[in-house]
């Protein structure tokens, strides 16, 4: 359908669970954005089911320009854009709503998926899930592998720019520890220096490979479970159990639900994931 932002004709895509609005008028990208969000939707489905179906379909703003984007930006965000206009590739989640400045295919692409796990989370399973889930899922949905024909499949290994990030933090010894990995917002992280950022989502792409691989996938079932119980009520009152109840005070959220499914010894499950990594990735 048509539409259009500040003057510039664009397109309105509808999808079983998306509404598109875009000022592209690429033929082939307007093809292939419905087939990749659907995909995405169900891989997102696959690692964490949904608490309930969204509402409404869930918004997409897909901009040509940066222009555009910085400018929807200023009045989508308000008195915080200058917060998001740091963003340098364009692409962000609010409110339940992605925004996504295009910038190429293999750029904006894996961005797409990456922002629309953050939207699934908030629009289908829990808003307040965790930074190194929440981040760490939404790195593995950037790993796609495309043919002429189009998206052939998600590969959780296949991330070319986090694996070089990540490999330069061990060949540096820079790896952030594990405590810190489960303690970190999202929000605190893109405040840091670049190296630090990139460092950070590099990490918790490692720590998704290393909860399903890991130890001859020793905590697969449990990191399972964890996706499973997300959507489920009960949660929240597990996690404060569980920091009532640790000796040394109370702890982040997200340390909470890593000991509560995964494992209590925070610093031998560190030595075997620092491990991993070395193993699997330099």
């Amino acid at each position: 359908q048509p539409w259009e932002f500040a003057g510039r004709e664009g397109h309105k895509l509808l999808t079983e669970h998306y509404e598109v609005l875009t000022t592209t008028n690429d033929a082939r990208l307007l093809e292939t954005f419905p087939e990749l969000l659907e995909r995405s939707y169900e891989q997102y489905h696959s690692w964490v089911p949904a608490r309930e179906e969204a509402p409404a379909r869930m918004r997409v703003y897909l901009f040509n320009t940066r222009g555009e984007w910085v400018a929807f930006t200023r009045r989508f965000t308000g008195e915080h854009a200058d917060i998001y206009l740091k963003i340098h590739n364009g692409g962000y989640s609010l409110r339940g709503v992605s925004v996504i400045q295009y910038v190429s295919h293999p750029v904006t692409f894996p961005l797409l998926a990456h922002e629309g796990f953050h939207q699934y989370l908030d629009q289908c399973v829990n808003p307040n899930v965790p930074a190194w889930i929440n981040e760490g899922l939404a790195v593995v949905s950037e790993c796609q592998r495309w043919t002429g024909g189009g998206l052939q499949e998600f590969d959780p290994w296949y991330n070319p720019s986090r694996r070089n990030h990540l490999g330069e933090a061990l060949l540096r010894e820079r790896l952030m520890p594990l405590q810190r990995l489960l303690d970190t917002h999202a929000g605190e992280v893109v405040l840091e220096t670049s190296d630090v950022v990139r460092t950070y989502y590099a990490q918790v792409w490692g720590l998704m490979l290393f909860l399903w691989y890991g130890e001859d996938g020793k905590y697969a079932a449990d990191f399972e479970r964890l996706c499973d119980d997300l959507s489920k009520p009960g949660l929240d009152r597990r996690l404060r159990a569980e920091a009532m109840f640790t000796e040394g005070g109370e702890l982040s959220r997200g340390a909470a639900l890593f000991r509560a499914y995964i494992g209590e010894d925070i610093s031998e499950l560190d030595k075997q994931y620092q491990q991993f990594l070395r193993e699997r990735i330099l």
